[in-house]
C-alpha cells in the first residue's frame, strides 16, 4: 500500500498484494518535490496537487460493502501536535472617575518611565479585610493607637522601600513626610522601633495568609492567574540566629530553623519558602514554610497537596527541578490529573530522556503528544528564578529581622501580598507593563512640575502640552 501525507490530508492508496496479506507500507511526503516525482512515476501520476479543492465526504449506504470493511488494523493518521495552553486576556477594569482626569493619571499613563507611586497601592486595593477583621483582647490593647491595617501598610510601604531595620524604617517614617502621607498615617502615631517590631510580630501569619488567598482570588477574577502551567521551587530564609549551634543546649539559637545545604555546600541556618507560581505573570500561587534541613521530596509533596485544596485552577502541567524527583511524587501530580516535568537524574535507566545537556525526564506520565515540545516547556523553569530574585535584590528581605517559624512565614507572606498587589495596582491603572516589575509604585512623592513637562511634550508630540499645563496649573 501507498501511504500519501499532504498537510493535514491522509490519503491511503491500495494494492493488489495487501489483499492476500503481503502488505508493505510505502510513505510520500508530498510536501517534498522529491517523493511527489516518486509518487507520479509509481502511481501513474496520482497525486495530490496543490491547487485541488479538498472534497467533501460522501456517506456510503449501510447496505453497500466493499472489500476495505473486511479489512483490520488500518494504519491510523498522525497524531496532532502538542499545543501551548491557550493564555486568556487579563481583564483591564475601568480608572475611577475622580483619578483618571487628573495629571497624575495623565503622567502614569503618558510616559512609560513613570512607574507610579506607593500610594497607588493603598488607593486602588481594599484593605477592608483588615479594618474588618477580629481581634484578640491581647491585639485589641496593641492596636489601640495604631490600627493593624495601618502596621500592614507601613509593612508593604517598608519592603517597597527595601529597608531592612525597624530602627532605620522609624527614623525614615520621622524624617519622610511623604511616606506618611502615602501611607495616611498621622505623625504623632509613630511608634518606637521596640513597639513596632511587637506590633509586627502580632499580626499573625494566618492573617496574612488569609488575605493572600483574597488577593489570589482577585487576580484569577482579572486573569492575572490562571493556573494552566505551574513552577515549584524552594528559596532560602535566613534566619536571625548564629550559624553554629549552642554547645551546652546542643541546639541552634533558633529552635525552629534548621541547617541548610544545596548542591553539597552549606548556606546558613534558616527556612525553606516552598512556593508555587503561575508561569503567566509569575504571580504566586501557595506558599509554605519548612525548615532549612527538610528533603525536597516532603516540602514538595506536602505544598502540592495542599494548594490542590485551597485552589481550584484547571492546571494542566507542573514544572520542578530535580530536588523533588521521585515516583511518590510523579504519582501524586498524576492523579490531580496534571503532566508532571519534574527534571530526574542522570542515573535513572527507565523511561528517562535527554531533553538538553544535563537535563533529563521521565516521560512515564507524559503524553506522546508533549514530547517534542518538551524543551520549550522546560525552559518555563527559570520564571520561578526571576520571581524569587527581588527578595534579594529589590526588597533586601533574604535574611529575617527575628526568629522562629511564625515570623518567617509572616515575612514570606507579606513579600507574596506586595507581589500580588504590584500587579492588581498595575492592570488598575491600565500599566499592564508594570506586572512583574517589583520597582514599581516605589516613589513616595508625587510632584509635578510645569518646567519637566515641557521637556516631556517634544518627545511624545501626541499629548496636547497645553492642555496638560492647563491641568498642572489648576492643581498646583
Amino acid at each position: 500500500m501507498y501511504l500519501l501525507f499532504w498537510k493535514k490530508k491522509f490519503v491511503i492508496q491500495y494494492q493488489i498484494d495487501d489483499y492476500f496479506g503481503k502488505i508493505i507500507g510505502i510513505f510520500f511526503d508530498m510536501t517534498l518535490q522529491s517523493h511527489r516525482y516518486y509518487c507520479e512515476r509509481l502511481l501513474g501520476g496520482m497525486g495530490i496537487k496543490r491547487w485541488k479543492l479538498k472534497r467533501k465526504p460522501r456517506s456510503v449506504p449501510c447496505n453497500q460493502t466493499t472489500l476495505d470493511q473486511f479489512r483490520t488494523g488500518l494504519p491510523s493518521p498522525k497524531p496532532k501536535p502538542f499545543k501551548m495552553p491557550y493564555r486568556q486576556k487579563t481583564i483591564i477594569p475601568p480608572i475611577p472617575a475622580g483619578f483618571r482626569d487628573s495629571a497624575e493619571c495623565i503622567a502614569v499613563q503618558t510616559y512609560s518611565t513613570n512607574r507610579g507611586y506607593l500610594k497607588h497601592l493603598f488607593q486602588f486595593n481594599s484593605f477592608t479585610f483588615w479594618e474588618t477583621h477580629p481581634l484578640t483582647p491581647k491585639q485589641s490593647l496593641l492596636y489601640r493607637k495604631i490600627s493593624m491595617a495601618e502596621i500592614f501598610k507601613l509593612e508593604i510601604a517598608r519592603y517597597k522601600r527595601g529597608v531592612m531595620t525597624y530602627g532605620n524604617w522609624i527614623d525614615t517614617l520621622r524624617h519622610t513626610p511623604g511616606l506618611l502621607h502615602a501611607v495616611h498615617l498621622d505623625p504623632g502615631n509613630i511608634p518606637t522601633p521596640s513597639e513596632y517590631g511587637k506590633l509586627v510580630s502580632h499580626l499573625g501569619s494566618a492573617t496574612i495568609k488569609q488575605y493572600f488567598h483574597e488577593l489570589v482570588q482577585e487576580c484569577m477574577t482579572y486573569r492575572l492567574i490562571d493556573g494552566k502551567v505551574i513552577i515549584w521551587d524552594g528559596r532560602f530564609l535566613e534566619s536571625y540566629c548564629a550559624k553554629n549551634k549552642n554547645k551546652q543546649l546542643r541546639a541552634f539559637s533558633d529552635r525552629d530553623a534548621g541547617k541548610y545545604k544545596h548542591i553539597g555546600k552549606f548556606r546558613g541556618v534558616g527556612y525553606v519558602d516552598s512556593t508555587i507560581i503561575c508561569a503567566k505573570y509569575n504571580l504566586p500561587l501557595y506558599y509554605q514554610i519548612f525548615p532549612g534541613n527538610r528533603n525536597d521530596n516532603i516540602t514538595f509533596r506536602q505544598t502540592f497537596s495542599e494548594s490542590t485544596m485551597h485552589n481550584s485552577c484547571a492546571t494542566r502541567i507542573l514544572i520542578a527541578d530535580a530536588g523533588p524527583y521521585s515516583n511518590a511524587s510523579l504519582r501524586l501530580v498524576k492523579s490531580a490529573g496534571i503532566v508532571p516535568l519534574i527534571y530526574a537524574r542522570k542515573n535513572i535507566k527507565r523511561h528517562v530522556i535527554k531533553i538538553d545537556t544535563r537535563k533529563y525526564i521521565n516521560i512515564s506520565h507524559v503524553p506522546p503528544e508533549m514530547i517534542p515540545a518538551l524543551k520549550p516547556l522546560l525552559a518555563l523553569r527559570t520564571k520561578i528564578e526571576r520571581a524569587f530574585s527581588p527578595a534579594r535584590v529589590v526588597y533586601h528581605v533574604e535574611r529575617m529581622n527575628n526568629r522562629g517559624m511564625e515570623n518567617a512565614q509572616m515575612n514570606v507572606g507579606k513579600l507574596k501580598c506586595i507581589e500580588l498587589l504590584t500587579a492588581l495596582t498595575a492592570v488598575k491603572l491600565h500599566r499592564p507593563d508594570l506586572i512583574t516589575r517589583p520597582t514599581a509604585f516605589r516613589k513616595y512623592s508625587p510632584e509635578f512640575a510645569v518646567d519637566r513637562m515641557k521637556g516631556y511634550s517634544s518627545e511624545d508630540p501626541a499629548v496636547p502640552f497645553n492642555a496638560l499645563t492647563s491641568t498642572l496649573c489648576s492643581e498646583n
